[in-house]
C-alpha cells in the first residue's frame, strides 16, 4: 500500500471551463501497480493539459506534470509538443519560466532539455529571439538541473546569428566552449558570417582564428573564452 497524489476534476455537471479552473489534487491510499499508476496519470495528463493550458490554469497543468515525473514515464509517452506549442504561442514569457522553475524543484530533477531546447527553437521560429535568450540562459545558470547540450547549443547559436543578436550569440559560443562542446566549422563560420553583417570584421577574424585553434587542439581553451569575454565586454560598454 502506497499513497499517490491522484488529479480529479470537478463534477461532470460544471462546464470545461469550470472543470479545469477547479481541478485539485487529493491524498489517496491505493496498491495499485506502478505501471497501473503510470498509465492511468498519463491518461489524465492527456486529457486535462490541453484544457488546463488553454485556459490559462499554467500551474495546475504543470502540477499535474509534475506528478506524472514522479513515475518517470517514458519521454516519448509525455505530451511534449503540446506543452512547447501552447507556450511558445503565449504572448507572456512567465508559463515557460513557471514550467522551468516546477522542473528545477522537482525532487526527481528530471532534465529540462526536452522541454526547453524545442522551447527555444519554436521562439526562434516565432520570432521572439529575446525570448528564446532567456530561455536559453537559464539553463546555462548555476543552479539549472542540466546544461544545454550539443543541440541545444547549435540551435541557440545559428538562431541568434540569424536574428542579429550577436552578443547573445558569442555567449553562448563562450558557454559552448567552456562546456568542451565542439563548435565546429558550420557554426564559426555562421558565427563570423553575423559578426561581419555587424562590420565587426577584426573580431569575426579574431574569433574565426581562436575557434581554429580549439578545433585542432579539441576539448576546451581558456585563451578562446577570454578572448569572447572581451569582445563581449567591449560590446556592451
Amino acid at each position: 500500500m502506497r499513497k499517490l497524489l491522484l488529479p480529479l476534476s470537478s463534477s461532470s455537471s460544471s462546464t470545461s471551463s469550470s472543470s479545469t479552473s477547479s481541478c485539485r489534487f487529493r491524498l489517496l491510499s491505493t496498491s495499485v501497480s506502478p505501471i497501473s499508476d503510470s498509465d492511468y496519470h498519463l491518461a489524465e495528463l492527456r486529457r486535462l493539459l490541453p484544457l488546463l493550458l488553454s485556459s490559462d490554469h499554467h500551474s495546475t497543468a504543470f502540477s499535474l506534470l509534475s506528478t506524472v515525473l514522479l513515475l518517470r514515464p517514458p519521454l516519448a509517452s509525455l505530451p511534449i509538443s503540446t506543452i512547447v506549442s501552447h507556450l511558445s504561442s503565449h504572448s507572456d514569457l512567465a508559463p515557460s519560466l513557471a514550467l522551468l522553475t516546477t522542473l528545477r524543484h522537482h525532487p526527481l530533477r528530471p532534465s529540462p532539455l526536452p522541454f526547453a531546447s524545442p522551447l527555444v527553437s519554436s521562439f526562434f521560429s516565432n520570432r521572439r529571439p529575446k525570448d528564446a535568450a532567456k530561455v536559453f540562459f537559464w539553463l546555462c545558470r548555476e543552479d539549472s538541473p542540466c546544461r544545454p547540450d550539443a543541440e541545444t547549443y547549435r540551435v541557440a547559436v545559428e538562431g541568434f546569428c540569424w536574428h542579429g543578436r550577436m552578443v547573445d550569440a558569442l555567449k553562448a559560443v563562450k558557454e559552448m566552449v567552456s562546456d568542451g562542446v565542439a563548435v565546429g566549422e558550420v557554426l564559426r563560420k555562421e558565427l563570423c558570417k553575423g559578426l561581419m553583417q555587424e562590420a565587426r570584421i577584426e573580431e569575426a577574424w579574431e574569433v574565426e582564428e581562436a575557434l581554429k585553434g580549439v578545433e585542432k587542439e579539441g576539448g576546451k581553451d581558456g585563451k578562446v573564452v577570454e578572448v569572447l569575454e572581451r569582445l563581449i565586454r567591449v560590446w556592451e560598454e
